[in-house]
């Protein structure tokens, strides 16, 4: 059995129970700034009981670490060498510190690299438990009186959300690597995998379309071909135990090291499990007489802990491409993290409370749970979803975003670029303010073939909504959504083109999977800035493709003459003061300043 130094942070984390005091005085907290040249600038917050993480990285291989010996021997017979990035990231997790990153990239190893150090850190943690429970279960057999506190109300310690099936094919591969990769055949023949073949059937698979996506119909990048890659299914969810010398797939909640799971996947779990126990309940209360009917209406107030019990020893949370994940719903994600960590109502038969830590028994697993956040960027939806569950009382490091130097508004320069600022940021005043005040400026025949492109389905709701029903009006527009079907894609294509539309409504998520290259637009009209810094060049640059030119008929005394003329394409984007961290990505961070501070409310960007 492997020995665990006392310097191990698995140890100095879990094992230290923190003053009720400490937890109540939250002034203590203080901040500091490290840097590194892999990782950048990272603020690092902690109560001032913590040792700071020192950056970058003091260290350059990792038997400096307290890892296990076995997934050492793996890396090293790979031959594999961790970058100095892998090696900063690396040094603030595997201290438990909570880990915010906004600089994942998809178009090169990046994300590949941190996903492997991040699945070392977490392999490296499961085997550790598990380890520390069979060493102590052998010392009580020979002395019964001797009193550990190792376990938690339940067996799985780790959870991984993921967008698509695709991301936890890559975190298994990431798995094997680490625990089959051995020089020692013997050892890997002791190892067992199971169902590793069903899970190649539901898990593989699903290649991008090449005869579908050859650029004649959609806009094609590395960056859509690796977010799109494999199988992209979004509704799962996979159970996986994991020992010295075993690998388990698709095993029960309750049996489970490893739950990774996708966040539709898991809410329809947790819903699933809500209707049973309301069944449950109704059918045993359906002969109770009222006094019973208010002591049962008390313990509904509990069921969210009932139904998530298997996620109430949850130690380490690790959600990749949060934002991917915000282009599906991230009220899921929210609900699951609200349910994490919370005291089971009913103990079962398996749980000894003799073994339970002291911290867990106190209902302040979540003050120990290790939060990991990757992202492509950051945004206020982001950085309020991480600071509301980060409570880890190990302290928290937030990296600061990257922002391009010149943004993605100079290589545009072809066409009138407007940038106007609104008073207003409230998404029901910026909707009022919009149809009120820029609306009936666009709604002329001079701004015909105008797309809107909006980067919440609410407001794109709200705004259709409006324009169907308006009594005063009739709008002339058609819509593109992540709802609309091929056919309807096809037909609202079509008609905007060859016809005269005068609005074209599109979401930020239609773009975002499906690439479209649209024809026929004359004027751009930002509701919003897109969340992607990316995807502003991307809808500028559907100015550049063909349309059909109105002809403006001029009648002349002595003969009729036709003259064509095309009125200029513009793009006029909408921002408050709120939305700086969107404008950074667009125009790089040396503009926003300007932009935010000008007494002007709006700015022509020109080729001139």
């Amino acid at each position: 059995m492997e020995t665990t130094s006392k310097e191990d942070p698995f140890l100095s984390h879990f094992e230290t129970l923190i003053d009720e005091i400490e937890i109540n005085n939250k002034s203590s907290k203080t901040t500091i700034e490290l840097s590194s040249s892999s990782l950048g600038t990272c603020q690092f917050t902690s109560s001032s009981s913590t040792k700071p993480p020192i950056l970058p990285c003091p260290v350059n291989t990792l038997d400096s670490f307290a890892i296990k010996k076995s997934l050492l021997s793996s890396i090293e017979s790979s031959g594999s060498q961790l970058t100095p990035l892998q090696l900063d990231f690396f040094s603030l997790i595997h201290n438990y510190h909570d880990m915010y990153y906004p600089n994942r990239t998809n178009t090169n190893d990046v994300g590949e690299q941190l996903r492997f150090v991040i699945c070392l850190h977490l392999i490296n943690h499961v085997l550790k438990t598990r380890a520390r429970i069979l060493s102590h279960n052998a010392k009580l057999k020979e002395n019964p009186d001797l009193d550990y506190h190792d376990q938690g109300f339940t067996r799985p310690k780790v959870l991984i959300i993921v967008p698509f099936r695709e991301s936890v094919r890559r975190i298994i591969d990431c798995f094997e690597n680490l625990l089959l990769n051995t020089d020692d055949s013997e050892k890997t023949d002791q190892i067992q995998i199971s169902h590793r073949k069903r899970f190649q059937e539901e898990y593989g698979g699903g290649e991008i379309d090449k005869q579908n996506n050859d650029g004649k119909f959609q806009r094609t990048s590395d960056e859509y071909n690796e977010i799109f890659a494999g199988n992209i299914d979004d509704h799962f969810r996979l159970g996986i135990s994991v020992t010295r010398k075993s690998l388990k797939f698709f095993q029960s909640v309750y049996k489970s090291d490893f739950l990774i799971v996708s966040p539709v996947g898991l809410r329809t779990l947790l819903e699933k499990r809500r209707q049973k126990r309301k069944h449950k309940e109704s059918s045993d209360n359906s002969g109770s007489d009222d006094d019973d009917n208010d002591n049962n209406k008390n313990s509904t107030d509990n069921n969210s802990s009932s139904i998530a019990d298997f996620l109430s020893s949850i130690e380490c949370v690790y959600i990749d491409q949060l934002d991917v994940l915000s282009m599906q719903n991230l009220d899921h994600l929210f609900y699951i993290l609200e349910n994490l960590n919370t005291i089971p109502q009913q103990a079962t038969s398996k749980i000894d409370f003799s073994r339970i830590r002291h911290w867990s028994l106190n209902g302040w697993a979540r003050l120990y749970r290790q939060l990991i956040v990757v992202s492509s960027f950051t945004s206020p939806l982001f950085l309020s979803l991480f600071h509301r569950f980060s409570t880890n009382y190990f302290g928290q490091c937030l990296i600061q975003p990257y922002f391009p130097l010149n943004g993605y508004i100079r290589p545009l320069s072809t066409f009138h670029q407007l940038f106007q600022r609104i008073p207003v940021c409230d998404p029901t005043l910026r909707f009022n303010y919009f149809i009120e005040n820029i609306l009936p400026r666009f709604d002329t025949s001079t701004y015909d073939h105008t797309l809107i492109y909006l980067s919440s389905y609410f407001d794109f709701v709200r705004l259709r909504n409006y324009m169907r029903t308006e009594k005063h009006k009739q709008f002339n527009y058609l819509t593109l959504s992540e709802y609309s079907t091929k056919k309807q894609v096809l037909l609202a294509r079509n008609i905007f083109y060859h016809r005269e539309v005068r609005f074209l409504l599109m979401t930020e998520r239609f773009h975002f999977y499906h690439r479209y290259r649209i024809k026929g637009i004359r004027h751009i009209l930002f509701y919003d800035l897109p969340s992607y810094g990316n995807f502003y060049p991307e809808i500028v640059h559907f100015l550049t493709l063909p349309h059909v030119e109105e002809k403006k008929t001029t009648v002349t005394t002595t003969t009729t003459r036709t003259n064509q003329t095309v009125e200029p394409s513009t793009c006029t984007a909408l921002y408050a003061k709120e939305d700086a961290l969107k404008l950074a990505y667009v125009l790089g961070q040396s503009a926003v300043t300007d932009l935010l501070t000008s007494d002007k409310n709006t700015h022509l960007f020109t080729n001139k």
